[in-house]
């Protein structure tokens, strides 16, 4: 049995490891535009680098520019949470950071919007923003126009200023679930998590099955949605769930302590996955050395993912 466990942490730590190896770096934020691609013209880079400048320093909100040339394995969801993390884009206050995200090679885009302008700048306005306004741009060769164009619209909403009525409908992206899917799947996923959960029970004992089921429906979560991010989160959360469960299960049981997971550390899960998603420290600075940094903006997830 102790073999198990053993190759059950082997693989954990081999996935984690792969994944370090494999994730795109997030280069340090310098300026509004970090073309690191080389996607923009010099002239169209130094004129909207100085636009969102005086932007953010006349509104307060950020609005960041960045092009990387590949995110492989990664999602551009995955990728722009990260970014977003690291950054901090937006007032502490107000969270009124947004970044636009295009992946040259891949020819990948996303828009991830502050919690603060999630009422300005929806999912359903964001995806728009992407394929309507910045796509047709790209298919053209046009980065410059596009990613200027769309950065205008994307002052207008958060100015208050609804977009334009669609003239011509996309088609709908693979990425955007109705609510009844969403519940379903909801209900599928704690049923599933449940029933895995007491299997590996009985097989492994109360404090390895909590293991091994995070670490099975992290995979499923990740083979089925393509997002790295989306398995961590319902991987933790089936931990969580198998350890309810068995929880349960012993408090039922009666007196027997085979079966219950006892951590007598003060740690446990402390909220590691909030703290990453949540909001920090001071306001963005903008120096007289051309510094450009984040002002502890938080992120909820907000925005949507294109192509071209």
């Amino acid at each position: 049995m102790l073999k198990i466990y053993q190759k059950i942490m082997v693989l954990v730590s081999m996935l984690l490891t792969s994944f370090c190896i494999m994730a795109a770096a997030v280069p340090e934020l310098r300026s509004p535009v970090m073309d690191t691609a080389q996607m923009m013209s010099p002239q169209a880079r130094q004129e909207l680098d100085q636009h969102l400048r005086q932007y953010s320093a006349t509104t307060g909100s950020q609005i960041v520019v960045l092009t990387v040339p590949r995110i492989a394995p990664e999602t551009p969801f995955d990728y722009a949470t990260r970014v977003m993390q690291s950054w901090q884009l937006g007032r502490s206050e107000y969270n009124d950071g947004v970044l636009l995200l295009l992946v040259r090679d891949e020819r990948k885009t996303h828009l991830a919007v502050g919690r603060g302008l999630e009422g300005a700048i929806p999912d359903v306005y964001a995806k728009r923003l992407l394929q309507d306004v910045l796509r047709p741009y790209l298919q053209k060769g046009k980065m410059d126009e596009g990613i200027r164009e769309t950065v205008a619209q994307t002052e207008k909403l958060i100015a208050g200023e609804r977009l334009p009525e669609n003239t011509q409908r996309q088609n709908s992206n693979r990425d955007d679930f109705d609510l009844d899917e969403i519940l379903g799947m909801s209900v599928m996923w704690l049923v599933f998590s449940t029933l895995l959960g007491g299997m590996f029970r009985g097989a492994f004992g109360a404090r390895w099955s909590v293991w091994a089921t995070g670490l099975v429906m992290f995979l499923i979560s990740w083979l089925i949605s393509g997002s790295l991010f989306i398995g961590l989160l319902l991987g933790m959360l089936a931990m969580v769930v198998a350890w309810l469960t068995g929880l349960g299960a012993f408090v039922s049981g009666g007196n027997h302590d085979g079966g219950v997971w006892r951590d007598n550390s003060s740690g446990g899960f402390n909220g590691g996955l909030g703290r990453g998603l949540g909001h920090g420290g001071d306001r963005f600075s903008d120096n007289d050395s051309g510094g450009f940094s984040g002002g502890g903006g938080g992120f909820g997830g907000g925005g949507a993912s294109g192509d071209w």
